[in-house]
């Protein structure tokens, strides 16, 4: 099972580009079996001038996939998604009938 985190968006506030949440993804797969899970992590923010603070143009997705995964059971949706891979596996081996023309 593969499963690779990414994030699809950042909201901001744009006078100052605070980063206020975070839209990610758990992307998992196996063979020709896939399913992800999308979610929204809202920051606590704090202010520009506090040390540590990142500008928004300096920002990568390794430091916000960091954020997402110190607030996220990374286990738990990790196998969520292998338990619902595993399941549509399971549904696609049961299919018997098959609808169609052999032209």
């Amino acid at each position: 099972m593969n499963h690779v985190w990414k994030i699809y968006d950042l909201e901001r506030i744009i006078a100052d580009g605070m980063v206020t949440a975070v839209t990610y993804a758990c992307e998992s797969e196996i063979e020709d079996a896939s399913t992800r899970t999308i979610g929204y992590l809202s920051l606590t923010t704090g202010s520009t001038s506090d040390s540590g603070f990142i500008a928004y143009e300096d920002l990568t997705e390794a430091t916000v996939l960091n954020w997402v995964q110190a607030n996220v059971d990374q286990p738990t949706v990790e196998t969520e998604n292998s338990a619902s891979i595993a399941a549509d596996v399971v549904a696609r081996a049961a299919i018997v009938k098959r609808n169609g023309t052999p032209w």
